[in-house]
């Protein structure tokens, strides 16, 4: 082989290891139904079986369990990564904030007004954000923001909304690639265009067709370009990215085992 084409061929290697070492790969429990709440155990061992080193959840479910969480999540060797709540309830906030800093997690993630949602609506919103901000700083914890097909419609509104009404250094992203999608936006060209509030990922796929009937399918199966959008994940020194498959007809398991597989063929 030419000198060359051995070079090409090590750096090529030494850029894949490279991502390898820098991303972790969180599942979010959503694709598991009502499960989580009657065998969290034996959902636990399906995520770390499937290959994951983390968990997104809510925070009810969590208090469900209470200090058994703790022991499972080390039995399987699993973080808790993030949870996920609605807008609206500071006393739900803050219970969330201390389960993160019991357990060391990385960040409190929100969904806002659904539907079309009103200015007033995002506005509201977006103060509240920033208040959970003020207070999640004491906690070492990030709060984001997790976007949904009506935010980025109409050339982004909703989300440009929340944007320029939040602090940066308060207000991060969670960008879902899916939705950013689906509601009419290149995935990469949002998370270029926003870099410097994207603090983690939501990685979902889907086809043209799924997303006309608001399906959803493994990672590698749908029409998203993962490879340009996790290297440049890399280049932002992003520390998670977060599968989530809202739903499948198949075995959970099954699916978050191939989304999983599909990031390693791919380098990640």
């Amino acid at each position: 082989m030419p000198l060359r084409k051995k070079v090409e061929n090590f750096k090529s290697l030494r850029v894949i290891k490279a991502h390898m070492n820098k991303l972790k790969v969180g599942a979010q429990l959503i694709i598991w139904g009502k499960r989580p709440e009657e065998s969290l155990e034996s959902v636990l061992i399906e995520v770390k079986d499937a290959g994951y080193e983390g968990i997104e959840a809510s925070p009810e479910l969590i208090l469900k369990y209470g200090s058994k969480v703790k022991e499972l999540l080390t039995k399987n060797n699993l973080k808790l990564v993030a949870l996920h709540m609605g807008i609206g309830d500071l006393n739900k906030v803050e219970q969330a904030l201390k389960l993160l800093k019991e357990f060391e997690g990385e960040y409190l993630t929100f969904s806002g007004p659904g539907g079309k949602g009103t200015e007033e609506d995002y506005l509201k919103c977006a103060d509240f954000l920033d208040n959970v901000g003020k207070i999640a700083k004491g906690y070492n914890v990030k709060v984001c923001y997790h976007n949904h097909g009506h935010e980025i419609a109409n050339d982004q509104r909703g989300i440009k909304l929340i944007i320029q009404n939040t602090d940066p250094e308060l207000v991060k992203l969670c960008v879902d690639t899916y939705w950013v999608k689906f509601g009419g936006s290149d995935p990469l060209s949002f998370i270029k265009g926003n870099k410097d509030r994207v603090a983690y990922l939501h990685l979902k796929d889907g086809s043209e067709e799924d997303m006309k009937n608001k399906r959803f399918s493994e990672l590698g199966r749908g029409s998203i370009d993962f490879p340009a959008i996790l290297s440049f994940a890399t280049q932002l020194n992003m520390k998670w990215v977060v599968v989530e498959q809202d739903w499948t007809p198949r075995s959970p398991f099954k699916s978050m085992l191939e989304s999983r597989e599909y990031l390693r063929k791919i380098g990640y």
